[in-house]
C-alpha cells in the first residue's frame, strides 16, 4: 500500500497448528475457530517470549496500556484484543510487569468486559465496579513502585501513540506523586516488538502473502475482466468479495487505476471501463490471523491483432526488475531507510533508470512499526525514515519506474510494483510469494 502519492507519478499457523491452511479455503465457523485460536495462540506465545527480555533492554518496568470502548488502544489487538467473545471495556488497564531478575512476566488486567479467553495473555483478570479503575491502579502500581513507566504515546510512530488525552489525564491523576514523573514513551519498545517476528509468525506472513499474489492473479486476467465491459470498480468489489469468502479479515481496501495513451491516467473513483491497450494497476493485501501481506501488480489488455505488449511496455517492466534487485541489495540490516532509499535511488538513477522508492516494514499493520525507506519528511513519517531495518524485517519492497514509451509518443508511463519480501542478516532477501517477472496480460 502506498506510503506517499507524488504530483504527477502514478503511483501458515503451520509450524504449531498443524498442516497450512489452503489459500482457496472458503469461509466456514471451522476455519474462523482455526484462524483465530491460532492468531491467539501465537501472539500469547511471542507475548511470554519475548517482552519480558525487550522491557528490559529498553529499561522499562512497568508497560501500562489503557484503553476503553470505542477508541481503543491499537496495541491491545498484540495481547489478547477483546478477548473474542468479551469487549474492550469503559476503561481498562493493560499491565505488563517486570518483577526483577529470577521472575517470569507479570500480567494484569484490570477492567470491565473481561473474557476468560484473556487468560492465555494475563495471569490476573481484575473486574471493578463503582470504585473505578483509579484504586485497582493505584494499589498495582505503589504496590510494585517501578522506577520507569512505559505508555503509549509518541509524536511520531502512530502505532505507539494510543493513549488518548482524557486517559493520559485519567492516568496522572490516578498515579499520582512520584510516578507521573517516571513516564516514558513505549515507542522504542513498540518498534522492537513489533519487528520480533516468531517462526509460526513467519509461516502466517508467508500464507498472506501467498493467497494476495493468487487472488490479484485472478483479477488481473480474463476471469475477472472483459475489455469494454468490466470496470475498475467491478475488479475492486470483486477481490473485495473473494478476500471475505476466503476468510481473511480485513487491511486495507484494493485500489485500481489504469493508465491509457494519449496521457490519460484514471483511478477507480471513476470508476472507467477496462479497454483494449490499457496499462492496469492494482494495491491490495489481506489480513489473516492479523498479519498482513501488501502487494501492487500490473497487467496490460491487449489490442485486437497484438499477442503481446509493446516493447515499450516490456522494456519498461523489465527496468522495475533490475530497480527491485538494486533495492533489495540495499536492504541491509542496520540502515536507516532514508539511507536505504537514497542509496537505491543513485544507483538505479545511474543505470538510467528514474526510480521512486518508498518501501516499508509491514507485519501487524500494513505500514508497520519501524523501517520507512522514504523521504525524511518529519511531520508526514516521524522517525520511521530514521528507523533501522532490523534483522527478520517483513518489507513491502514498494516503488515506481516511470519510462517513456515509443509505441505511446514517448508518453511516460509508470510501473507501481510492490512485493512482500522477508530480510535477514545472513542471506539475501526473500520473496515470500511471486513475484511478478512479467506484465500480466489481459486478452
Amino acid at each position: 500500500m502506498s506510503c506517499q502519492r507524488v504530483a504527477g507519478r502514478l503511483f501458515l499457523v503451520a509450524a504449531t497448528l498443524g498442516a497450512p491452511l489452503a489459500a482457496s479455503a472458503q469461509i466456514t465457523p471451522e476455519l474462523i475457530r482455526e484462524r483465530t485460536e491460532r492468531e491467539w495462540t501465537i501472539k500469547a506465545e511471542k507475548m511470554h517470549r519475548h517482552l519480558l527480555p525487550l522491557m528490559r533492554r529498553h529499561g522499562v518496568d512497568l508497560w501500562i496500556i489503557l484503553s476503553r470502548e470505542n477508541a481503543p488502544d491499537p496495541l491491545v489487538e498484540l495481547f489478547g484484543g477483546y478477548g473474542v467473545t468479551g469487549w474492550y471495556g469503559h476503561r481498562n488497564a493493560y499491565l505488563f510487569f517486570d518483577a526483577g531478575a529470577g521472575h517470569t512476566l507479570e500480567t494484569t488486567a484490570l477492567g470491565t468486559h473481561l473474557s476468560g479467553h484473556l487468560r492465555r495473555f494475563y495471569d490476573t483478570l481484575t473486574p471493578y465496579g463503582e470504585e473505578g479503575l483509579t484504586p485497582h491502579l493505584r494499589e498495582y502500581i505503589e504496590t510494585r513502585d517501578p522506577r520507569r513507566i512505559a505508555i503509549n504515546q509518541s509524536r511520531t510512530i502512530s502505532m505507539a501513540d494510543g493513549l488518548t488525552a482524557e486517559l493520559k489525564a485519567y492516568l496522572l491523576d490516578a498515579l499520582g506523586t512520584p510516578y507521573r514523573d517516571r513516564l516514558v514513551s513505549s515507542e522504542p519498545l513498540v518498534v522492537d516488538y513489533a519487528s520480533t517476528h516468531t517462526v509460526a509468525e513467519n509461516a502466517v506472513e508467508r500464507e498472506a502473502s501467498v493467497a494476495t499474489f493468487a487472488i490479484l492473479r485472478r483479477a488481473l486476467s480474463n476471469e475477472i475482466i472483459t475489455p469494454g465491459r468490466t470496470t475498475l470498480m467491478d475488479v475492486q468489489y470483486w477481490i473485495t468479495a473473494e478476500w471475505k469468502r476466503q476468510g481473511f479479515e480485513f487491511n486495507f481496501p484494493a485500489s485500481l487505476d489504469l493508465q491509457r495513451a494519449g496521457g490519460v491516467t484514471l483511478d477507480d473513483a471513476a470508476d472507467p471501463r477496462i479497454e483494449r491497450g490499457d496499462l492496469l494497476h492494482v494495491d491490495f493485501g489481506v489480513r489473516s490471523s492479523g498479519i498482513v501481506a501488501d502487494q501492487q501488480k500490473m497487467a496490460y489488455v491487449l489490442r485486437e491483432g497484438e499477442t503481446t505488449p509493446p516493447a515499450g511496455l516490456v522494456r519498461a517492466f523489465v527496468y522495475s526488475t533490475r530497480a527491485a534487485a538494486i533495492i533489495l541489495e540495499e536492504m541491509q540490516v542496520g540502515r536507516t531507510g532514508a539511507a536505504i532509499k537514497l542509496a537505491a535511488e543513485t544507483r538505479t538513477s545511474a543505470d538510467g533508470i528514474d526510480t521512486l522508492v518508498y518501501s516499508h516494514v509491514q507485519g501487524y499493520w500494513v505500514h508497520d512499526a519501524g523501517m520507512w525507506a522514504v523521504h525524511d519528511w518529519p511531520e508526514r513519517y516521524g522517525d520511521h525514515p530514521r528507523s533501522t531495518l532490523k534483522d527478520g524485517d517483513w518489507v513491502s519492497l514498494e516503488f515506481a519506474v516511470t519510462v517513456p514509451v515509443p509505441e505511446w509518443d514517448d508518453q511516460s508511463v509508470t510501473i507501481m510494483r510492490e512485493e512482500d519480501t522477508l530480510v535477514t542478516s545472513d542471506a539475501s532477501p526473500e520473496y515470500l510469494s511471486g513475484p511478478q517477472t512479467e506484465l500480466w496480460i489481459i486478452r
